[in-house]
């Protein structure tokens, strides 16, 4: 299973980075947008807080505790000021070790930092998977598989990462903030992890999941219509692919949670076995993070 899991982590990881757009192959699904304040932090993606939104038992989820973004590699020195505002003084980073080493996040002093990745990139997979995206060797429904299949193992294959990653989160008592490479599928499955204990319904914590497509809106209609203006330079790319990877799909989260019906046969289960919750400590976190 691990080595299945490698090369849709890697590839992921690679169109998060690098890939552009042509006109969609299919429209991606947008989320209906909160209100919520603004986040302009230029050149870091998918940057929003997670809050008002109301829960199964009608509470609300308090603004201003949870923060999500894409790497803050990019992340200017006059928004410190923006970061430090938001009273955010920790920073949980779900890349694995390669990819902080090309993009370390740049971030304000007094600032706790945290990597917890779930995968590593073993060798050099990530320039050969990006090879073969190159060269065309992975087409669209390949890709799609592959991301399913990323999802499913992601929220199984290394439990007590993802039990650390989501206690961290929810153990903080300043406001946190996590992200990956692009914010959108290992920020996403988190989340929605949260969400989930938290006891947020389904369709809420699908709705803040497709999110990512409306954040990300213009800088992936950009980069893929340069794909489509440089497509002579690798004309065996399929433009599927990019169009798979780069947008999140309903389908991918809902193979998360499928996977963990099939395996724990319920999202209590495995919040109470994997994520080692008691239903104790879940009302704690109810409590603490909403209103």
């Amino acid at each position: 299973m691990k080595s299945l899991l490698k090369i849709p982590f890697l590839l992921l990881v690679f169109i998060s980075a690098f890939s552009c757009r042509t006109p969609s192959l299919s429209a991606p699904e947008y989320g209906k947008m909160p209100a919520l304040p603004e986040m302009d932090i230029k050149k870091v993606y998918n940057f929003r807080p997670v809050g008002n939104i109301k829960n199964r038992e009608g509470k609300t989820l308090k603004e201003g505790r949870l923060y999500r973004s894409g790497h803050l590699f990019k992340l200017e020195s006059r928004y410190f000021e923006t970061v430090e505002n938001l009273g955010i003084r920790e920073i949980i980073d779900l890349r694995n070790s390669k990819e902080i080493a090309r993009k370390p996040d740049h971030l304000p002093e007094g600032i706790v930092y945290k990597n917890e990745s779930a995968f590593e990139d073993e060798g050099d997979q990530l320039d050969q998977a990006r090879k073969l995206v190159l060269k065309g060797k992975v087409k669209g429904d390949d890709a799609e598989k592959r991301m399913l299949d990323f999802y499913r193992n992601y929220v199984t294959e290394h439990p007590e990462v993802i039990r650390k990653i989501v206690t961290e989160i929810l153990e903080s008592d300043t406001p946190v903030l996590y992200h990956c490479t692009a914010g959108k599928d290992r920020t996403g499955i988190i989340t929605a992890l949260v969400l989930t204990v938290l006891r947020f319904d389904q369709e809420t914590i699908v709705n803040d999941y497709l999110l990512s497509n409306n954040y990300r809106q213009k800088l992936v209609d950009k980069r893929l219509r340069l794909a489509r203006s440089f497509h002579f330079i690798y004309p065996k790319l399929d433009i599927g692919v990019l169009e798979k990877l780069s947008w999140v799909e309903r389908a991918y989260l809902d193979a998360a949670f499928n996977e963990i019906h099939k395996e724990y046969g319920s999202t209590d289960r495995y919040v109470q076995e994997v994520l080692g919750i008691s239903e104790e400590k879940r009302e704690e976190y109810i409590r603490k993070f909403t209103d």
